[in-house]
């Protein structure tokens, strides 16, 4: 009860700070890591909530959604996050459903809602090939696939496959789905056209390959490569495509580079590694060798500050989304990549003049 109390007290929050004041536009609220006169390496886009993104509504409205069959429309308690095109889809762990933040239509609709297929504890979330969606259930202990229409097509998890299905992530170059299965320790991999198990990797321990409670994994656009977030061992693992261990990064610490309660994982373009941290309540950025190359965040309801973020994904064009679970919201940023430099001069050169105070005073 104390803990649904003060869920909700933070979102009331948030309502009043959405609601009561008039939020800084985009371009008015520049935040950029490194700060200047540093070149600029990530820069802080945007944030979602569900429905009070799109209209002006009264706080309570803004709390707790205007109802479609009970649901609300703005997240609760987001878990799990993707995003294509203009539509971002964040699975929330408390209503059991999977938003569908549809940000060129400003609309929310769902998936997941109905049978089959009805969710009950979505954890992650994939798209694989024709937009079509993936989604992991807990407490079902399965995985299903939805095409764009919200219809089901696709299951795994015949009883006793899975312990628990968390993360999961989509090779569409070989047509496969892995799935970390946290409490067996492993990732299982399949076909996606006939669901057929091909093979898994890893079982509990601490040495090289083994893990102790993994929960989120990303592949790596350039090579193929797997990198899973080993929870409890405080660390990533990187494999290869049919799990060979490669490498790894990261101890229990609380300095720059470890790590206290890892959690999200996703990879841009050129192989930087994101990794949400629940404890630290932060965002740290590695080079595909483990190196720290920048972290931010920090506790906080403000944009570029977190309480307990989780999901992360980096979609084709290097945007980065961020769910921030406690503050019922997914964040956006955009990574500056070589190719994003090129494809946006006018906005890259301003990026560099820019001389205001920068906002996050939690970057390093």
């Amino acid at each position: 009860m104390k803990k649904l109390f003060f869920r909700l007290l933070s979102i009331f929050v948030l309502a009043l700070l959405g609601t009561g004041c008039a939020p800084k536009k985009s371009e008015e609220l520049r935040i950029i890591m490194p700060p200047p006169p540093e070149d600029p390496k990530i820069f802080y886009v945007d944030s979602y909530r569900g429905e009070a993104n799109f209209k002006e509504t009264k706080v309570l409205d803004a709390l707790i959604g205007e109802e479609q069959k009970g649901i609300g429309k703005n997240l609760f308690k987001p878990y799990g996050v993707a995003a294509k095109g203009d539509n971002i889809y964040v699975t929330d762990t408390a209503i059991g459903l999977v938003f569908v933040i549809d940000r060129k239509n400003k609309k929310i609709t769902f998936l997941g809602d109905r049978p089959p297929g009805k969710l009950a504890l979505p954890v992650s979330i994939a798209i694989g090939k024709n937009d079509t969606i993936y989604v992991s259930d807990s407490k079902l202990k399965k995985v299903f696939g939805y095409r764009k229409n919200g219809s089901l097509f696709f299951a795994l998890g015949e009883k006793g496959e899975f312990r628990r299905p968390s993360g999961i992530a989509i090779n569409k170059k070989l047509n496969r789905i892995y799935v970390v299965d946290t409490k067996s320790h492993n990732v299982k991999v399949y076909d996606l056209t006939s669901g057929k198990l091909l093979f898994e990797f890893g079982k509990r321990g601490i040495e090289e390959g083994e893990f102790n409670f993994p929960t989120n994994i990303a592949i790596d656009p350039r090579n193929d490569n797997v990198a899973v977030v080993d929870t409890q061992n405080f660390r990533v693992q990187i494999f290869d495509k049919d799990g060979d261990f490669l490498s790894k990064f990261g101890r229990l610490g609380d300095k720059p580079g470890m790590f206290a309660r890892p959690k999200g994982i996703g990879i841009d373009s050129e192989g930087h590694i994101y990794v949400s941290d629940a404890a630290f309540n932060n965002v740290q950025i590695f080079d595909d060798k483990g190196n720290i190359l920048l972290y931010f965040g920090g506790a906080g309801f403000e944009p570029s500050k977190f309480y307990l973020p989780a999901g992360v994904y980096v979609d084709e064009n290097d945007l980065v989304y961020i769910v921030d679970s406690f503050n019922a919201r997914v964040q956006v940023y955009q990574y500056v990549s070589e190719r994003w430099k090129k494809e946006h001069p006018d906005e890259y050169r301003k990026l560099k003049e820019y001389g205001g105070e920068n906002e996050n005073e939690s970057v390093k």
